[in-house]
């Protein structure tokens, strides 16, 4: 016995009469405006201006008359270089830029008129299928291997320019001595040290006063026309030495020495920047080259560590013993004298280093193994690694070039570091910051004023 439709509404014919009547009461009509390629071209429209707009805001960031650009103000020409060695990078720079610009346009450009030119229309026949065309895959594998081999060769020719035996044949030919500059990258500031500040001796001149050793920091001086070779080296992390509009970047690797050359050829100010992430303070550790003419540079050498300018007020007088005493600061700065270098390279600065690596050895001991340490006098010294102030007051800037040097700016650095370059050693390690919550500097007023005229007494130039 089999079942029959409880009813004439469901039975298959009345469905399919039902569903006849009303064809389009439950399907949804879209409407042309809306079918999927369109919205699939909308957002296409609104990806590319996104990018583009990404573009235009990535290229008004580019600056080529910044003071740490080595771009030019037209992008053909070598005006934002100084020196044959900028000149030479920027050159290269400029040949590969540009021929991967044209290769770039060429290549977009074809495939951009292909998808346009030959689109499929609704209604065509697939096109026919090609596999292969050997003139073209010819071309296309021989023109790009002729580019990279004419700008490799070209490339090795200009490193082999960049060596310092360059700058040693450079400086025999202008019957002259090349500058010898040793940079060290500390966690976050330069050091330069001097081994002979003035190559071309006087014979006239004792043995000992042949060699003038100068340790300074964070500005460094050159003479103009003179090749310059630089040492570089690292007594923490990776550095990288950079002066985009001098010469392009060397990495700065602890236990080794790498070298580079320069030559300015216009006096003026350059700026320069470690162009490798050190750590926190990295974006802060900036630094300047003074080139200016041999006679001011000679001024310069001969005055360095001498007599002072001026001589001292009653106030520097007593900062000097706040200097010695209370502040602490000869524990971790020099003034007046060179951080001396022994006969394997290794000076004062790199003692000091040594010191900070033990202490920060020491503070990894449990607490009651440091408080008997501190019981029996056991704990380790705390000196580290800082700049020579010798020359200070004849500096231009301070906390690595972040701010201008004057009374108010040292004052303010000395209250209180962390308020100029977040993250710097001196108020994380010094004594004087330790003793207050706030971490600031554990002197009175008066100490704090006449610490900075002492510092600024620290002046061998005349004011100009």
């Amino acid at each position: 016995m089999g079942l029959l439709p409880s009813s004439e509404k469901d039975s298959p014919t009345n469905s399919k009469t039902a569903l006849g009547s009303e064809p389009n009461r439950d399907i949804p009509v879209s409407s042309p405006s809306d079918s999927p390629t369109r919205r699939s071209g909308r957002r296409s429209l609104i990806t590319l201006a996104v990018l583009a707009g990404i573009l235009v805001l990535a290229a008004l960031g580019c600056d080529s008359d910044g003071h740490q650009s080595m771009l030019s103000s037209t992008p053909w020409t070598l005006d934002g270089a100084n020196g044959p060695v900028a000149r030479e990078q920027l050159l290269l720079f400029n040949v590969l830029l540009w021929t991967m610009v044209a290769v770039f346009v060429l290549v977009e450009g074809a495939l951009l008129y292909a998808a346009i030119r030959y689109r499929r229309k609704p209604g065509d026949p697939l096109p026919p299928q090609t596999h292969g065309h050997t003139p073209l895959e010819i071309a296309w594998t021989i023109v790009p291997t002729i580019l990279i081999l004419g700008l490799g060769i070209w490339s090795v020719f200009v490193l082999f320019k960049l060596e310092p035996g360059e700058a040693i044949a450079l400086a025999k030919e202008q019957d002259r001595e090349p500058l010898h500059i040793e940079a060290v990258g500390h966690q976050w500031w330069w050091e330069f040290r001097y081994e002979d500040a003035y190559p071309d001796h006087d014979p006239n001149k004792p043995a000992e006063e042949q060699m003038e050793l100068i340790t300074t920091a964070n500005e460094m001086r050159i003479p103009v026309d003179r090749p310059v070779i630089m040492t570089l080296k690292s007594d923490d992390v990776i550095h990288s030495f950079w002066i985009p509009k001098l010469v392009g970047k060397q990495d700065v690797v602890p236990t080794r020495a790498n070298q580079m050359w320069f030559l300015a050829e216009d006096p003026g100010m350059y700026y320069g920047q470690c162009a490798e992430f050190c750590g926190t303070a990295h974006a802060q550790m900036k630094f300047r080259v003074h080139a200016m003419p041999e006679t001011e540079y000679k001024a310069w050498v001969d005055g360095w560590g001498g007599d002072l300018a001026e001589p001292m007020s009653p106030e520097a007088a007593r900062g000097q013993l706040v200097f010695l005493g209370d502040g602490q600061c000869v524990t971790c700065h020099t003034v007046g004298t060179a951080d001396q270098v022994n006969e394997v390279g290794e000076g004062v600065q790199h003692a000091r280093m040594q010191t900070y690596i033990a202490y920060t050895e020491w503070l990894r001991k449990p607490a009651e193994e440091r408080l008997e340490d501190v019981r029996t006098g056991n704990e380790p010294p705390t000196a580290f690694a800082a700049p020579n102030l010798t020359d200070l007051a004849d500096r231009t800037t301070i906390g690595s070039g972040l701010v201008d040097l004057n009374r108010e700016t040292l004052r303010q650095w000395l209250r209180n570091p962390d308020d100029i370059k977040p993250g710097n050693r001196m108020s994380e390690l010094a004594a004087i910051y330790q003793t207050r919550l706030d971490h600031r500097a554990d002197l009175s007023e008066e100490q704090l004023s006449d610490l900075v005229e002492y510092l600024m007494a620290q002046r061998h130039l005349p004011v100009q």
